[in-house]
């Protein structure tokens, strides 16, 4: 029998590392733009294609990475004004196109060019609103939702919980179907104060129940909108960087992290790894990535997947400079403490 401390729970701790580095170092990495292209001309896929996801073959758990290519045809109108919420986070970057969102009962105006953050659980939906058709590409933490087995979707079909449409301010109040009841905590006294205490066993219930009311709250005041012209870089290791959804700048996400990163023609980025899941979309520019000990060659419209803590490095080969989308998982890990990042080669620019 077995008991505590056997060696075969190292053995199995081993063999699982073992197995996760096999397949991160098989799994797929370079996405083609073109295969992207020719999906999205496909009716049957109604202008959505899923680039990077777990489902996919790839190494990912956390993050899924899709376009959505919408035309101002009667047939979309459905899309455009169904609101929904779900519990993932969300970062939108308008490829084509002009409209709005409202998201949690706030308007915001987007255009191309523009970040859009949709915080956890909040209810929104997007209007198109240009005489150009709507192109976005999406990251959202679906995957992780769904690997926690949390995954949660709720739309305006269910008026029991569409109230971010009633325009009454008492409606406003919460977005949570009973939230409002919520009994007033005595957040001055201290728990050392409800010790021993049969109050004890309420409160820390009706701290659980305030939770999500004051999550709701804490969301409200995020930052939601980033417009291209406020998007600023900076020099660093890895080399010139703009941060655009982060914790760290006010945004309510818990699990993801959304930047731009940019290297000149006939220059190269930064090398690292990181223990924290990292999805790239090529905006702009060509040239190539080395993962770990293997060349991957891209261009404009391509998907990069990089392998957890695999050591990684671009490439800038083509007349303009390349600007990569990046989504990574880096909050997530850090919220759990895991998060280890090693710098390798500096940028050269």
């Amino acid at each position: 029998m077995a008991g505590l401390g056997d060696r075969s729970d190292e053995n199995d701790i081993l063999t699982f590392a073992l197995k996760e580095r096999e397949r991160r170092q098989s799994s797929p990495v370079l996405v083609p733009g073109d295969e992207v292209r020719r999906r999205l001309n496909n009716p049957e896929l109604l202008g959505m294609v899923h680039l990077i996801d777990p489902k996919l073959g790839f190494g990912v758990r956390s993050i899924r990475l899709w376009v959505n290519f919408y035309g101002n045809d009667e047939g979309n109108l459905g899309w455009k004004v169904l609101g929904h919420r779900h519990l993932i986070d969300a970062v939108i970057h308008v490829l084509r196109g002009r409209g709005h969102s409202i998201i949690d009962g706030a308007r915001y105006d987007w255009e191309a060019g523009d970040f859009l953050c949709v915080p956890t659980y909040a209810w929104h939906r997007h209007v198109s609103t240009g005489e150009e058709a709507f192109k976005y590409i999406a990251g959202t933490t679906t995957p992780f939702s769904m690997a926690l087995g949390v995954s949660v979707h709720e739309d305006e079909r269910y008026p029991e919980y569409w109230v971010f449409a009633q325009k009454s301010e008492e409606a406003r109040t919460t977005l949570i179907p009973g939230g409002a009841e919520v009994p007033e905590l005595p957040g001055s006294q201290s728990k050392a104060a409800f010790r021993g205490d049969q109050a004890l066993q309420a409160h820390l219930y009706e701290h659980e129940v305030a939770f999500a009311a004051d999550e709701e709250q804490r969301r409200r005041v995020g930052r939601v909108l980033v417009k291209s012209s406020d998007v600023n870089f900076g020099h660093t290791r890895m080399g010139r960087v703009a941060y655009i959804v982060d914790p760290r700048l006010g945004f309510n996400t818990k699990v993801m992290s959304t930047l731009l990163a940019e290297v000149p023609p006939g220059h190269h980025s930064g090398a690292h790894r990181h223990l924290y899941e990292e999805v790239n979309y090529v905006l702009a520019g060509e040239g190539y990535s080395i993962v770990e000990d293997r060349r991957y060659e891209w261009q404009s419209g391509d998907a990069l997947c990089i392998p957890v803590f695999s050591w990684h490095q671009h490439f800038s080969t083509g007349a303009e400079t390349a600007r990569f989308l990046v989504h990574t998982t880096r909050p997530a890990m850090e919220n759990l403490g895991y998060q280890v990042t090693q710098q390798g080669e500096t940028a050269d620019y």
